[in-house]
């Protein structure tokens, strides 16, 4: 148990006492194969996702994803085992003690070590997620909800790329660390800067002359 943890240990909550959200670390470094092994699950994800902002119980997350709380207990459990999620309280409630979970910081930062491969269903997991959660929204059909997307493209230099990629990374790390409204909305940025498919790609020398049409 890290430090962080053991200030939590014997946060146990009296009737009628309300839970408080902690003050999380703005980062956290995520190198481990255990941590990447975690994260390699959506349910996982929309576990870290709704305690982020609020401590939740295995029940209450539950009731939010409709997935049953015994489930999500194990998935707790990974997460905890992982160093990504933490119990920050506890309250007895008809003899059984629940727990109170947040993750671990308001932001992980990937750092993949040699055993993980950053590998593509990792990376379409994280865009699958947050469509997910964008047809969850537009479905719901809210008159004020706010909403900008957008898919351009560019011919750049390799320089150029990482200079917005390094742009791109400072703007989601300002996001994700922002510091919450008690009053305002949860808001999803999702990132995706990658190389074109090789049909939008220039065409090789003597390619242009193997697609012309010679007539009879």
């Amino acid at each position: 148990m890290s430090s962080e943890q053991d200030k939590y240990a014997d946060t146990t909550l009296v009737d009628g006492e309300a839970i408080v959200m902690p003050e999380l670390p703005a980062t956290l470094t995520v190198n481990s194969a255990q941590q990447f092994k975690a994260f390699g699950d959506t349910t996982r994800m929309s576990i870290l996702d709704l305690i982020k902002y609020e401590p939740l119980t295995a029940k209450q997350i539950g009731a939010r994803l409709k997935i049953p709380a015994g489930t999500i207990g194990h998935h707790l459990q990974v997460l905890e085992a992982a160093g990504l999620a933490q119990v920050v309280a506890r309250r007895l409630v008809h003899g059984i003690t629940a727990k109170y979970y947040t993750r671990t910081a308001r932001l992980f930062i990937f750092d993949f070590p040699p055993e993980v491969a950053s590998g593509m269903e990792r990376t379409l997991n994280f865009l699958t997620q947050a469509r997910a959660q964008l047809v969850d929204t537009l479905a719901a059909d809210a008159q004020d909800v706010f909403c900008h997307t957008g898919f351009p493209h560019a011919r750049l230099s390799r320089e150029r790329v990482e200079e917005f990629n390094r742009r791109l990374f400072e703007l989601a790390y300002d996001f994700a660390t922002a510091e919450p409204d008690p009053d305002g909305q949860v808001y999803g940025l999702s990132i995706a800067l990658f190389q074109s498919p090789p049909y939008l790609q220039n065409l090789k020398p003597g390619e242009e002359q193997q697609d012309i049409d010679i007539p009879d």
